[in-house]
């Protein structure tokens, strides 16, 4: 069972969506008590700035295994995650999901090995400083960054364009994704959104829309992540584009 191969973390319960709600509303009463309202990028990087927990985490497909596909089809069942806090499950700062995203992914698709090299808070220019050095196995790679990048404003374009060239040097397939929605308004979101469709476009790198996922105020773990069921519609939106460039994966 999948229990039986994928440990998780099991943070602490989070009783309702007001609880969470009310971790954020803290910052905002300590922003307001030192005379300056926090911006919404400044929020963004106080529920971000928090220790990374259980990043780079792989998780064997058995099951493609035991119905024993070719060496050629396991290899090409393979996926390396790279993103912040929404594609790391991540929320109220140090929490997070209970099935994070990477484990959802490899729920819905049993063939897939997947390996998360995703961490809270982090940056498109963070990670492609040192993505040419590290170590990938996944025949695909998913790249889900921007929002933290729209906050501080940083030049996310030159970022990615980066990773899908080494990505493509080393013989792999990219998936973009666009930006999940947030409670707040996020500085910069808009248009940072917009740079990786046209990243995706220019380049012609397959993409999984999550501007245009629904949600709903209460599936939302706090007012910049989503809770269970919304971070399970962007998961889905991966695996959408995953089936469509490898069909014989999602069998």
């Amino acid at each position: 069972m999948l229990a039986a191969r994928v440990s998780r973390f099991h943070p602490p319960p989070v009783t309702s969506l007001l609880q969470a709600i009310g971790m954020a509303s803290i910052f905002l009463l300590a922003s307001a008590c030192e005379g300056a309202p926090p911006t919404p990028g400044r929020l963004v990087a106080q529920l971000e700035a928090q220790p990374q927990i259980l990043h780079h985490r792989s998780f064997a497909a058995s099951a493609a295994k035991a119905q024993g596909p070719s060496d050629l089809q396991a290899s090409h069942c393979s996926v390396d995650l790279y993103g912040d806090s929404i594609l790391h499950g991540g929320y109220g700062g140090s929490f997070r999901l209970e099935e994070p995203p990477s484990t959802t992914l490899h729920r819905l698709r049993p063939r897939y090995q997947v390996t998360d090299h995703t961490v809270n808070g982090e940056t498109a220019t963070a990670r492609a400083k040192v993505f040419e050095r590290e170590s990938r196995t996944g025949h695909f790679v998913v790249i889900a960054h921007g929002i933290n990048d729209a906050a501080q404003n940083l030049p996310l374009e030159p970022a990615l364009r980066a990773m899908i060239a080494v990505s493509r040097r080393e013989g792999r397939e990219v998936i973009l994704t666009g930006l999940s929605r947030q409670l707040v308004p996020v500085p910069g979101r808009t248009y940072s959104d917009g740079a990786i469709r046209r990243v995706a476009a220019d380049l012609r790198v397959p993409f999984a829309d999550w501007d245009t996922v629904e949600y709903s105020r209460a599936e939302m773990a706090d007012i910049l992540h989503p809770a269970k069921s919304y971070s399970d519609r962007l998961v889905r939106r991966i695996v959408n584009v995953l089936d469509s460039l490898a069909p014989e994966c999602a069998q």
